[in-house]
């Protein structure tokens, strides 16, 4: 199970979070029905008083209400209470647990797709905030329910909740890979599921827990990045440029997996040379290193170059892909070669 790192189990008889009386209202209310001018002053600085020595004017969310309205159902209602719940998640520990039920019941049964994306966020929250298994159950939920009609806001607001747990992204989507890649007793089509299920996840993210997942799924003692096939790596690989942090990330755990598995698909290692001369690796001769690897092949070299022309490489490869379309154009028969080495040599003026 997925444990947050936020905060600690408080005093199970702590006094339940009770609703403040709206002060700041109420004494709009006597300031507006009064019309003596002495009176009307006294309120206003009444409720300066208010002000400055502290106290809040705004009334804290009454978490039995929020309750009831997450189990009534309606999806206006659901919006409403989960946005609260994003604004400010119960404080105690038994509001906090009670409501992660009421959200988690509501997402189970809303079809609603605003009031869907709102519970998923404020689970996140409610993650973030302590509740042990929410991001857990969340990542679950989602991965059960998902198929080809899932709305794409929805997918989009399990990414967002999935990043707001630092660590829950990688221990997530690595323990799913982990059951799809070494249980072969599991369902095959499960299996697959699985995995297509988390490279859409990873597609999704945009934070360093990406990257963090990326890195340890290339990295880890259990070697699970290579038993996954050709077109999900590609894919996985790929994302890495999605990556928006400061500072920025660089591609270094690619490398060092490359290091360890030369020589493999030529998908593969087309993505690899995409993703550390974009993304960037401390080895500044990483890139070229593989470029010049790669372009020994006439069909890995046709790649590249079409790679170079949609600007999925770094123009700083345009030079050694110039040479390796010169020297392998007089044998290309299809006359492809001939046709990009004129396209990127006018491009390059």
């Amino acid at each position: 199970m997925f444990k947050s790192p936020s905060q600690s189990t408080p005093d199970p008889l702590a006094r339940r979070y009770e609703p403040v009386w709206a002060i700041g209202g109420w004494l709009r209310h006597v300031a507006g029905a009064i019309t003596s001018h002495r009176f009307v002053v006294n309120a206003i600085g009444f409720q300066l008083l208010f002000v400055f020595s502290g106290v809040s004017l705004a009334a804290a969310p009454n978490w039995e209400m929020l309750i009831d309205n997450l189990i009534g159902g309606e999806p206006e209602n659901l919006c409403e209470a989960a946005k609260a719940i994003q604004a400010e998640p119960p404080k105690e520990r038994e509001d906090l647990d009670k409501v992660a039920d009421a959200v988690k019941s509501a997402l189970s049964t809303t079809r609603d797709v605003p009031a869907q994306c709102a519970l998923r966020l404020a689970l996140g929250k409610l993650a973030a905030a302590g509740v042990e298994d929410a991001a857990e159950w969340g990542f679950e939920s989602m991965s059960v329910t998902h198929n080809a009609k899932t709305p794409p806001e929805v997918f989009e607001a399990h990414a967002r909740a999935l990043e707001m747990v630092p660590g829950a992204a990688k221990e997530l989507m690595i323990g799913n890979l982990d059951v799809a890649l070494n249980f072969p007793e599991a369902d095959p089509k499960e299996r697959q599921r699985i995995k297509e299920f988390v490279v859409l996840t990873a597609e999704a993210l945009k934070t360093r827990e990406l990257a963090d997942f990326l890195g340890a799924l290339l990295t880890g003692e259990e070697d699970l990045f290579v038993k996954i096939e050709a077109p999900l790596e590609s894919r996985l690989l790929a994302c890495y440029k999605n990556v928006k942090a400061e500072p920025p990330i660089t591609a270094d755990a690619v490398t060092k997996w490359l290091d360890k598995h030369p020589g493999g698909p030529a998908q593969v290692e087309i993505a690899v040379l995409e993703t550390i001369s974009t993304v960037g690796a401390t080895d500044p001769e990483a890139a070229p290193k593989l470029a010049a690897r790669l372009l020994e092949n006439p069909a890995n070299t046709l790649a590249l170059a079409k790679s170079l022309q949609s600007g999925r490489l770094n123009k700083k490869l345009q030079p050694q892909i110039l040479s390796s379309l010169r020297r392998h154009a007089p044998t290309d028969s299809t006359g492809q070669m001939q046709r990009l080495l004129t396209e990127i040599a006018e491009e390059r003026k």
